[in-house]
């Protein structure tokens, strides 16, 4: 097994925690700007089926929402 033959200086030791916490708060920044163009439908990566109109049925319409359908 690999051992250091000489201790790490204090510096370097911080620059590479330094370093893997900027990575964890960028993953943090994308996800949370992701989730903002989600919740206001404003994401190009993806396809938003497009709304009912209240009181209106159209088959072509699918969404997330309770089935209407009965299987039998």
């Amino acid at each position: 097994m690999a051992v250091p033959k000489r201790r790490q200086s204090s510096a370097k030791s911080g620059m590479r925690k330094q370093h893997w916490q900027r990575k964890a708060l960028e993953a943090a920044r994308n996800a949370l700007s992701l989730g903002k163009s989600l919740t206001t439908r404003n994401a190009k990566g993806f396809f938003y089926p497009p709304a009912p109109v209240a009181g209106v049925l159209n088959e072509n319409v699918q969404g997330f929402g309770k089935s209407t359908e009965t299987e039998e």
